[in-house]
């Protein structure tokens, strides 16, 4: 599926602790690999491929024991993420998103920081309004056009906004639009990326 899209495969791990050796050998310019994001040697894997090769990509496929929390998501420095049983349209859009230079995190995850947990505790809980504003954010559109499309002020944004990153422990608009970035862009087929 990966080379009927234009990249070539140079090596394929099967377990994690292989992947090491093989970037080290092969020199690809992404990597991807399945992990148990509950496994503690998770979230070392990304930094040790990055000692190997600053410029590597690293694409995580997660098997999440529960919800993901953006602490979490932090810690694992990755260049795309998404969530195991993923469509291959959608490891494809991430692969060509990361290959040019962009993050990709899969919509699925982004709906489980920004949806109400299970059992949430009363300060938790987004209203419809601040989800509504989120996703907004999310797309990549500014205060002022967010308060344009909703018919507010813009204080008003800010002030959901303001809420949005303390019910989900964001420090800044910047954190936010970047669990939802990256709705990759197309690579031209003449592009040749290397994978593991």
């Amino acid at each position: 599926m990966l080379q009927r899209a234009g990249h070539d495969v140079v090596a394929q791990c099967r377990r994690p602790v292989d992947v090491l050796p093989h970037v080290e050998r092969q020199r690809p310019d992404i990597v991807i690999v399945g992990l148990d994001i509950a496994d503690p040697q998770t979230s070392a894997l990304s930094s040790r491929l990055k000692a190997c090769n600053s410029a590597l990509g690293i694409i995580f496929i997660v098997q999440p024991a529960g919800r993901l929390d953006i602490k979490e998501i932090q810690t694992l420095d990755v260049d795309g993420l998404l969530l195991d049983g993923i469509s291959h349209r959608y490891l494809i859009e991430c692969v060509n998103a990361v290959a040019t230079g962009k993050k990709w995190i899969d919509n699925n995850i982004v709906q489980q920081l920004l949806m109400p947990r299970s059992q949430p505790q009363p300060t938790s809980r987004l209203t419809g309004r601040e989800t509504e504003i989120a996703d907004l954010v999310s797309r990549g559109l500014r205060n002022k056009t967010i308060a344009q499309r909703l018919h507010v002020s813009e204080g008003t944004v800010k002030m959901h906004l303001h809420h949005v990153y303390e019910k989900l422990h964001l420090g800044s608009r910047a954190e936010l639009a970047w669990v939802a970035h990256g709705k990759g862009a197309d690579l031209p087929a003449t592009r040749r990326t290397d994978l593991i």
